[in-house]
Order: C-alpha cells, then structure tokens, then sequence
C-alpha cells in the first residue's frame, strides 16, 4: 500500500515538476520566498488592528493575536520539521537518493534539506492562513462592523491563493512531492484549529476581551 501510494506520489511530482523556462524559474523562486509575502502579512496585521479598535481593549486584543500567530507558526514547523521529518526521513524529489532525482527540474542548484516530508512551507503558510479565515468568520458571526466592508469577503480567497501559490512554488522547485504539501496542510490545519479554538477563544475570554 504505502509502495503503491509512494510510486503514485512520484508520477504526480513528476507531472507537475517540468522546466518552465528562466521567467518560470524567477517567478516561482520568488514566490516560495518568506520576504516576498511581507506586504501581505502587514496588510493582515493592518487587518487585525483595525478590528481591534472597537473591543475597547485593543492593545490586549491585538497582542494576543500576534501571539497567537506567532504560536500556529512555531506549533506547525515543530511537528513538521522537528518531529515528522526526522521520523519519516523521505528524501526530497531532488535529493540524489529520492529515485527520480535526474528527472527533476531544479533552479538555482537549491534541493533543500535532505527530508521533504511533510513540507513546512505548507505547514506554516496554511495554518497562518487558516487561522485568519477562522478569525474573520468569528468576527462576522459576532456582527462586528468591518471597515472597509469587502475586507471580510476579499480576504479569504487571498489566503487561499497565497497557499496555493506558495505550496507549488515548492513542487515546481523539485523541493517536495505532492504528498509532502498535503502532509504539511494537515499539520497547518491541526495547528490553527488548536490556536485559534483553545489558544486564541479561551485566552480571550481569560482576558475579558470584547466581552
């Protein structure tokens, strides 16, 4: 079974990891960069601080998010990176003993660290996202009077392509197979579900906090 899966994994990678050129190479080089996504994670953080505004407590408020932020990112790259991937120990596509390393198609000689699985960049890059859209579903059960008013409807869709951008940015980089990201967005959504349900709602109401 888990050969079957493996060797499935493998030809869908394959399928999806090809040589787009040198612009392809730039633009997923770039995407799957940490600084290249800065601009959205202040627009969030913009976001959040002007919801804050009307609790009344907006400074408790808008350190617990960031915290609690802080908290999905270390929560998914520990059991990504410090738990999973040393027990599962799969080689990265590109890795030389990852079996289709020769079909792969790198750039700029970057073939990451020895083990793929799961990918943290999913990992992290999901559970940021997924905590966000958790937070602006809860604001607008509660009614809260978002300014402006398409915020609550554009975000969403922006994380989604952000995760979707960033998890295939790292296929086509010959970093990670399809089931590593999928791996990764299961971590993701365990982390911001844990955040967000117990961290964030509970240490919320501790605070008395839009109460």
């Amino acid at each position: 079974m888990l050969n079957t899966l493996n060797d499935l994994d493998q030809q869908l990678m394959l399928w999806l990891n090809h040589n787009g050129g040198a612009f392809q190479d730039q633009l997923w080089w770039i995407l799957s960069g940490k600084l290249t996504w800065l601009p959205l994670y202040l627009f969030l953080l913009w976001v959040v601080y002007g919801q804050c505004r009307p609790i009344g407590q907006q400074w408790k408020h808008l350190v617990l998010c960031v915290v609690t932020i802080a908290l999905v990112v270390t929560l998914a790259d520990q059991i990504s990176s410090g738990l999973i991937k040393p027990w599962i120990q799969r080689p990265r596509p590109a890795q030389p003993d990852s079996g289709i390393a020769e079909w792969i198609h790198i750039v700029n000689g970057y073939r990451g660290g020895h083990y793929g699985f799961v990918s943290s960049h999913a990992a992290n890059t999901w559970g940021v996202s997924l905590w966000f859209i958790l937070l602006l579903r809860g604001w607008r059960r509660e009614e809260r009077d978002f300014r402006p008013m398409w915020i609550p409807r554009i975000v969403p869709p922006m994380l989604l392509a952000f995760t979707a951008l960033n998890c295939y940015s790292r296929i086509y980089l010959g970093v990670h197979y399809p089931g590593d990201i999928l791996g990764g967005l299961i971590v993701g959504t365990a982390a911001a579900y844990f955040c967000h349900n117990v961290i964030y709602q509970r240490t919320k109401k501790w605070l008395n906090i839009g109460q």
